[in-house]
C-alpha cells in the first residue's frame, strides 16, 4: 500500500493481515511521553505503532515509512520497520472541522483546526504538556501544547483561540470513541483570535441572580464575575457563595483556603446545574471579611420549593440512621415523613458526629441542594423530588430533644434476654455432662491416632529413598535413617557421634559453615548441594533441602533432605562434553571444508569474470553478481562455524577469542560490543577456556535479543589468585526471582560454571542493565561452593 487513505479503509481483519506498506509523508506530530506518532500524505493522516530504535521526529520533517498494516484499537495504524528521515517537508494545509466530525471519530489522526473559548489551563508534570481545556458547540475537549502564545498561564482563559493539531481519539476496550483531543505540534498552531481582559477581575460584576436569565442581547460562553459571602468550601473541588437570597455552586481546582463568611470574587463559566446554575472551571480571591451568614429556618415545603437551592438552610428534623461510606459520613433524617439525608463531606478534618441517638430531635445547618427528578412544571406548585443537606462540620448537628430510654423495644428485649438466661442456665448442666463423656471419648480416640501416625512416620522416615536427617543448631547430627547408612556407608552410632560438617569434603567446609549460618538465622536457602566422603573416603555428592524445626518459638533443630545426585552430575558432564565435541566437529568441517570449497569456488568465478570482461561479454555483469553472492555465503558460513566452535580459542587462546567475538557482535547485532583484557600469563585449560566462551557467548545473546542492549563490554582481569570475567550491558534488566527460577540459558551458564569449578553471579535491575561475573581457577576442574551454590 503507497497512501494514508488505502490503510484506513482497510477493516479491522484486513489490517490484521499484516499488509506490507510504504508511506511517504510529513510528521504532524511526535511526542514518546503521549505516545504519538503521526504522519500525513496527500491523501490522509495516519498513526505509528512504537519501534525499536526509532529516530526522534521533528514536526513538518518529511519521511519515508515502511512496515506492515495493523488493526490497532480503535482504526487501522502502521506497525513500522524503518522510519526514514528525508529532509524538511511541509505541513499540510488543516482541515477545518465542526464539533460533528470530531465526536464521529472519522478524523482520528487527521491535521485539523477549530475554534473554541479556553475554560482553563494547567501544566502536566508527567508528560511536560500544557493541557488546555476548551469549549466549542457546548462540547469540552483538551488540546495539548509543549507552549503557550502568552507569557503568563492566567491569561489564556476566556480567550477564543484557533487550534490546529492532529485529533487524536479516545476509545475504549470495545473500540468505541468517548471523547478526543488535539495534539498542537507547533506554537504557530495556537493563535489567540480574540485575547481575555488584561485584568480578569476588572470585568463588570454580575448579581447571582442574573446568570442564565434570559436577555435579547449579549454573549454566551464567556466567563463572568460575581462576588458573595461564602458559606462552604471544599478544597480544589467547591465553592459556595451566597448573596442575598441567592445561592451559587462554583466548581474549582484552586485550594486557596476561605472562611465562613469572607468576601469572594469568583470568575467563571455560566452552566446548567440541577436546578440553579453552576460556575465551571472558577478561580477566586478573598476580597475582604465578614460575618459569617445567618442560614434560613426553612420548613419541608420550602426546602422542596427550590427557592433556597445553594443557599445555608436550618431545618429541625427527626434523626433515623447515622452511618459512613468511605471518608464520608451522612445522617438519615426525616421531616412529616419525608426522608432526607445529611452530609459531612471530605474536608471535615477526620472529625466525626457527636454521640447521637436515633430517635432525637435535631436541627441541621448546611447547603440546602435540591434533586429536581424527572417531572417539571411551570407555576408555584411544583416541587423537586428530593433534597439533601451539605453540612460543613460536626457542629452543625444540634440535638433538640434526646428520645426516651424507656422504650417498648428495650423492655422486649429486657424480658427475651432473662427467659434466655434461665432455659440457658438449666441446659447447661445436662450440655456439660454429655460434653465431659464425648470429650473423654475423643481424648482416648486421638491418642490411639497419635501413636498409629507415630508408627507411620517412624515406618516412612526409615524407608525413604532419600537421606533424611536432623542436626541441632551446632550441626551434631541428633537422627538419620536407613538410606542415610548406606550412602555414606557407616553405622548409625558412627553418624550420631559426628558433626555434619566432619562427613563433608574438607575443601567445602569453610563454606558450608558460611550455609549451616544462614540455614539456622532462618534465611530462605535454596536447594544446594555440597560432598560428603563415605568411609570408602570417596566423594558422594547430595542435593539438600532444609527447614528450621520450632518448638515454643525457640528454634531446636534442623531438619534436611538429601539425595544423592551424583550419577545425575556425571551423565550430565558427559552430556555436554559430547556436545562440545559434536559442535566443534561441525564448525571444524564448516571452517576447513565447506568455507575453503567457497573460497575455491569464488576464485574460479573471478576468473571467469575476468575472461568474460575481456571477451565484452554481457554475461560478466552477472558472474560478478555471482561471486559476491557465494563471498557473503562463504562470511555467512564463517560466521556459524564460529558460533558451533570457536576456531580462534584453539587457535590462538581465550583473549584473542573475545576480541572476535565481541567485533562479531558488534557487525552482526549493531550494538557497540568491547573487550577489556590483557594477554593472561597464566596456562588456561582448553575446556575451561572452552566453557568460558560459551559462557560469554550466552551472555551476549541474552543482552541483544533480551535486554535491547546497546552497549556490552566484556572484561577479563585477575582476581587475586583467579580470574575474573565480566559481562557488562546496559539493557533493560529484569527482576532475579527469589525462588532460584530462572530461564534456560541462565541455568545452562551456571551449570557450565559447576562443571569448570568457577562461581557465577548474576546481578541485574529493571531498566539499569544485567551483569554476569564468573570467577574461575584457570586449571581447576572440580565444581566450587557457596553458601548460595550459584
Amino acid at each position: 500500500m503507497r497512501n494514508a487513505e488505502q490503510v484506513r479503509r482497510l477493516t479491522p481483519e484486513e489490517a490484521g493481515q499484516r499488509i506490507p506498506v510504504r508511506l511517504r509523508g510529513v510528521v504532524t506530530f511526535y511526542d514518546e511521553g503521549l505516545y504519538s506518532r503521526f504522519i500525513q500524505d496527500s491523501t490522509a493522516g495516519i498513526y505509528l505503532r512504537e519501534m525499536t530504535n526509532m529516530p526522534a521526529l521533528t514536526p513538518g520533517e518529511e519521511v519515508e515509512v515502511e512496515g506492515v498494516t495493523s488493526p490497532g484499537e480503535y482504526a487501522p495504524v502502521v506497525l513500522p520497520s524503518s522510519v526514514k528521515p528525508i529532509g524538511k517537508g511541509t505541513m499540510p494545509a488543516p482541515k477545518p472541522v465542526s464539533l460533528e466530525q470530531l465526536v464521529s471519530g472519522r478524523e482520528d489522526s487527521q491535521f485539523v483546526e477549530v475554534s473554541g473559548i479556553v475554560r482553563c489551563v494547567r501544566f502536566e508534570e508527567e508528560t511536560q504538556q500544557y493541557l488546555i481545556d476548551l469549549v466549542t458547540g457546548g462540547e469540552r475537549f483538551t488540546a495539548y501544547a509543549r507552549q503557550l502564545p502568552v507569557s503568563q498561564i492566567e491569561e489564556l482563559p476566556d480567550s477564543t483561540v484557533k487550534v490546529r493539531g492532529v485529533c487524536s481519539t479516545l476509545f475504549n476496550r470495545q473500540r468505541q470513541l468517548f471523547g478526543f483531543r488535539l495534539l498542537v505540534p507547533r506554537l504557530a498552531d495556537l493563535v489567540i483570535e480574540k485575547p481575555a481582559a488584561g485584568n480578569p477581575y476588572d470585568i463588570p460584576t454580575q448579581s447571582l441572580s442574573s446568570l442564565l436569565q434570559f436577555t435579547p442581547k449579549g454573549t454566551f460562553g464567556n466567563r463572568v464575575k460575581v462576588s458573595g459571602t461564602v458559606i462552604y468550601q471544599e478544597s480544589g473541588i467547591a465553592l459556595f457563595i451566597q448573596d442575598g437570597r441567592e445561592g451559587l455552586y462554583c466548581q474549582t481546582r484552586q485550594r486557596l483556603p476561605m472562611n465562613a463568611g469572607d468576601r469572594a470574587e469568583v470568575l467563571g463559566f455560566p452552566a446548567k446545574g440541577e436546578y440553579t446554575p453552576v460556575l465551571q472551571d472558577a478561580v477566586f480571591r478573598k476580597a475582604g471579611a465578614g460575618a459569617p451568614a445567618e442560614p434560613a429556618a426553612v420548613d419541608l415545603n420550602e426546602a422542596l420549593s427550590g427557592t433556597h437551592d445553594c443557599r445555608l438552610v436550618r431545618i429541625k428534623a427527626k434523626l433515623l440512621e447515622r452511618t459512613q461510606r468511605g471518608r464520608e459520613q451522612f445522617l438519615v433524617l426525616e421531616r412529616e415523613g419525608f426522608i432526607f439525608h445529611g452530609y459531612l463531606g471530605q474536608d471535615a478534618n477526620g472529625a466525626g458526629f457527636l454521640p447521637l441517638e436515633n430517635g432525637s430531635q435535631v436541627a441541621v445547618t448546611g447547603v440546602c441542594l435540591i434533586e429536581r427528578g424527572s417531572g417539571w412544571r411551570a407555576g408555584e406548585g411544583w416541587r423537586a423530588k428530593s433534597f439533601r443537606i451539605l453540612l460543613r462540620s460536626p457542629q452543625d448537628v444540634v440535638v433538640l430533644k434526646s428520645p426516651p430510654w424507656w422504650t417498648l423495644k428495650k423492655l422486649l428485649w429486657i424480658a427475651g434476654a432473662l427467659g434466655l438466661v434461665t432455659v440457658a442456665a438449666f441446659s447447661w448442666i445436662g450440655v456439660l455432662r454429655r460434653r465431659v463423656q464425648k470429650q473423654t471419648g475423643i481424648i482416648r480416640q486421638q491418642l490411639q491416632v497419635e501413636a498409629t501416625l507415630k508408627e507411620r512416620y517412624l515406618d516412612l522416615f526409615e524407608n525413604a529413598n532419600d537421606m533424611v536427617f536432623t542436626h541441632d543448631v551446632a550441626a551434631h547430627i541428633t537422627s538419620i535413617n536407613k538410606t542415610g547408612e548406606r550412602v555414606l556407608q557407616r553405622s548409625r552410632d558412627d553418624i550420631l557421634s559426628r558433626n555434619l560438617l566432619e562427613l563433608m569434603a574438607e575443601d567445602q567446609r569453610v563454606t558450608a559453615r558460611q550455609w549451616l549460618d544462614q540455614v539456622v538465622a532462618g534465611a530462605e536457602v535454596p536447594t544446594t548441594e555440597w560432598d560428603f566422603i563415605n568411609a570408602g573416603g570417596q566423594r558422594v555428592k547430595l542435593e539438600i533441602s532444609s527447614r528450621l524445626i520450632e518448638q515454643n518459638g525457640r528454634i531446636v533443630e534442623v531438619e534436611s533432605i538429601a539425595r544423592d545426585i551424583t550419577e545425575r552430575r556425571r551423565l550430565e558432564r558427559e552430556i555436554l562434553e559430547i556436545s562440545n565435541r559434536e559442535q566443534r566437529r561441525i564448525g571444524h568441517d564448516l571452517h576447513d571444508g565447506v568455507c575453503q570449497q567457497l573460497a575455491a569456488i569464488t576464485y574460479l568465478v573471478d576468473i571467469l569474470g575476468d575472461r568474460l570482461e575481456q571477451k565484452r561479454a554481457p554475461e560478466s555483469a552477472e558472474a560478478q553478481r555471482i561471486g559476491n553472492m557465494i563471498n557473503e555465503t562463504n562470511a555467512e558460513a564463517r560466521s556459524v562455524a564460529r558460533g558451533l566452535f570457536p576456531v580462534r580459542l584453539e587457535e590462538h587462546g581465550l583473549v584473542r577469542a573475545l576480541e572476535e567475538l565481541a567485533g562479531a557482535a558488534s557487525s552482526r547485532y549493531r550494538v557497540v560490543c568491547r573487550f577489556v583484557g590483557q594477554a593472561i600469563l597464566t596456562k588456561v585449560d582448553s575446556e575451561v577456556e572452552l566453557h568460558l566462551y560459551y559462557i560469554v557467548q550466552e551472555a551476549l545473546l541474552n543482552a541483544v535479543n533480551h535486554g535491547k542492549a546497546t552497549s556490552v563490554i566484556v572484561t577479563l582481569a585477575p582476581e587475586g589468585d583467579r580470574l575474573k570475567l565480566t559481562v557488562q550491558d546496559n539493557g533493560m534488566g529484569f527482576e532475579i526471582s527469589g525462588k532460584g527460577r530462572s530461564g534456560m540459558g541462565i541455568r545452562i551458564m551456571r551449570y557450565r560454571a559447576k562443571v569448570i569449578g568457577a562461581t557465577l553471579e548474576l546481578q541485574s535491575q529493571v531498566h539499569q542493565g544485567t551483569q554476569v561475573t564468573c570467577v574461575f581457577n584457570p586449571s581447576s576442574r572440580e565444581p566450587a561452593r557457596t553458601a548460595n551454590n550459584v
